[in-house]
């Protein structure tokens, strides 16, 4: 039997994990029932068996058919980000932002809203989900209460499922407000940076007046652990060659306590940044394999990590490059990407005077390059190089990021394999 080119797979000590990109079913089969089943009709028939009944064989028009199952699901999701502030309270040496002391207005907050239930109400949408990003979201938490409300309100009146995460830097996340965002904004996702111990974090996450937020952050992590609540909150470390220690040292020590909390997930990123604040604020990348082995060692230190399976599902992509996804920042102005921020490719309108420029938006939507990727292994994952910013970037080859989304994918399913994510495992009775 023959199996899908769209199959992936990556050898341990022990055996071989395989992954179908078609259906993101995925198992673990074991070296020693490989070597027995040469010689044993009857096991190769039931190992054939298993295989055609999750598709791992080839079959017609094989992709043709997942990605307009891909599309289908995609169309069924509408996603808004909003950028409740244009402020934040931190100076983070590597960010990007240019910030602004303006909270939305009552009157962006109506403009989105009534877009909101328009969209809801012609269109058949299953789910709803909203990323609160900023600036620092939290502060604008009036916002965030208030537009929760009118989203759940129309959610419950045109049967659809409503659901929201937030990036905030963890500073202003006391007990209430973890409490409040969670029963009565229907947050079910966190995402808080901590770039190490004190020392480290402190030298990179410094307050808008310079001082240190690493104590804050650690009190109101342990009050969010300490809680009954259900969710997910992904602590993530922006890794460079400064911090390596300090984030060991923080595994090590202070954050012991999230070891064995289901709800923590951790997330290292080594590629990350446009920071503009170069002459005071210079930091030194790790290293593409050096951020693997490092986490690596995290889950092999009992953390459990965030991203191995969310980035082989064939439903990953940037929000950016989904069609149902629309940008709003605290002016009411209407973007794609929230890196992208001061660019006017990036800007299709403003929602208070309810001009969109559906021509330019879907520009930032790019097709799978069919002649170009349909008989790559890997093209059900990366859709053709799945962040629109660098496929629209003059100074970024079409090889380079080939071969960049290649690596991301190859060290994804390693990890996968080391976490021993897959579905089922095959070994001798």
């Amino acid at each position: 039997m023959k199996l899908s080119p769209y199959i992936l797979h990556t050898d341990t000590d022990e055996g071989r994990v395989y992954y179908n990109t078609k259906n993101n079913h995925s198992f673990f089969i074991s070296s020693r029932l490989v070597e027995k089943m040469k010689d044993d009709v009857e096991i190769q028939n039931q190992y054939e068996t298993y295989l055609k009944s999750y598709h791992y064989n080839q079959e017609d028009n094989e992709f043709e058919k997942v990605t307009a199952k891909i599309t289908k699901t995609d169309e069924k999701i509408l996603e808004f980000t909003i950028l409740t502030h244009g402020d934040c309270n931190f100076r983070c040496k590597y960010c990007y932002e240019k910030f602004e002391d303006i909270a939305m207005s009552e009157e962006v907050e109506q403009a989105i809203s009534e877009f909101a239930e328009k969209l809801l109400s012609v269109k058949n949408y299953k789910q709803f989900h909203v990323h609160w990003f900023g600036g620092e979201p939290l502060l604008g938490y009036r916002t965030i209460k208030a537009l929760s409300s009118k989203f759940q309100e129309y959610c419950d009146r045109y049967g659809v499922t409503y659901s929201s995460d937030i990036t905030t830097n963890g500073f202003l996340l006391t007990r209430n407000k973890q409490a409040e965002l969670i029963e009565k904004c229907s947050v079910t996702s966190f995402q808080i940076t901590v770039d190490g111990d004190q020392e480290g974090h402190d030298s990179q996450r410094v307050l808008a007046n310079g001082q240190g937020s690493y104590q804050r952050i650690l009190n109101n992590l342990k009050q969010l652990s300490s809680s009954t609540f259900q969710f997910n909150c992904i602590i993530r470390f922006n890794l460079s060659e400064s911090n390596l220690v300090s984030v060991s040292n923080f595994l090590d020590q202070d954050g012991k306590f999230l070891k064995n909390d289901e709800r923590f997930l951790f997330y290292n990123v080594s590629d990350w940044g446009q920071g503009s604040r170069e002459k005071d604020y210079c930091v030194r990348m790790l290293a593409e394999d050096r951020s693997y082995e490092f986490a690596r060692k995290a889950y092999e230190n009992g953390y459990k990590l965030n991203y191995p399976e969310s980035l082989l599902h064939n439903s990953f992509t940037c929000y950016a490059n989904r069609l149902n996804h629309y940008m709003f920042n605290f002016r009411g102005i209407i973007q794609a990407c929230t890196i992208d921020l001061y660019s006017s490719q990036n800007v299709f309108g403003n929602i208070v005077t309810k001009s969109i420029n559906e021509t330019k938006r879907k520009h930032w939507v790019k097709n799978i390059d069919v002649e170009r990727c349909q008989d790559c292994p890997y093209v059900l994952i990366c859709k053709s190089g799945h962040c629109p910013l660098v496929r629209n970037s003059k100074t970024s080859s079409w090889e380079r990021l080939c071969q960049s989304n290649k690596r991301r994918i190859q060290k994804s399913l390693a990890l996968f394999a080391l976490t021993k994510g897959y579905n089922d495992v095959l070994d001798v009775l």
